[in-house]
């Protein structure tokens, strides 16, 4: 009887500590699932704030394409009225004592050198915006690869630290 006695509370303390143990893993368990959820939530946040600089990123990029084509037309467009102005001058005679030709002759390459040193200017601009462009991408590129590297590996060890405890409280045999 006092052997049967002893292996109860044998048993019973057994029983108490696996519970005990049991009890452990779990708390430990959903401890790891509000972390988890934590860094979900984060992640989360980091993706749509990505998203937004994305859509930003997009919007740079469509500005900077309207600023060269209006550019392109620019250009196009002075040469136009220049080449229009010198027909019509030749058209109204080719003396060489034309007020008009004169005058256009001075003013023309001063409107030319005007407007090249503007379209230079502009092509700072745009160059600095490509720039701005690729510095932002390469950074959120680089903040998006920081965060899923923080997330996957703390998931991968939260995760074996619970097989762990698992096979520690419940034996090989019992999992």
């Amino acid at each position: 009887m006092d052997g049967l006695r002893s292996q109860l509370a044998a048993t019973r303390a057994t029983a108490d500590a696996s519970a005990a143990s049991a009890q452990s893993v779990q708390l430990q368990c959903l401890a790891l699932i509000k972390e988890i959820d934590a860094k979900n939530s984060s992640l989360k946040e980091h993706e749509e704030r990505v998203s937004r600089l994305g859509d930003q990123l997009d919007n740079l990029q469509k500005d900077l394409q309207a600023r060269e084509s209006s550019q392109r037309q620019l250009k196009d467009e002075v040469m136009r009225i220049e080449h229009d102005i010198m027909r019509a001058i030749s058209q109204a005679g080719d003396s060489k004592d034309c007020e008009l030709r004169k005058l256009l002759d001075e003013v023309s390459p001063k409107n030319f050198d005007k407007m090249n040193k503007i379209l230079v200017v502009k092509d700072e601009e745009i160059a600095k915006l490509k720039d701005e462009i690729r510095v932002m991408s390469t950074h959120w590129k680089l903040k998006t690869k920081e965060l899923e590297s923080q997330v996957h590996p703390s998931l991968a060890v939260s995760i074996i630290s619970l097989i762990l405890l698992s096979f520690k409280v419940h034996g090989p045999g019992n999992l």
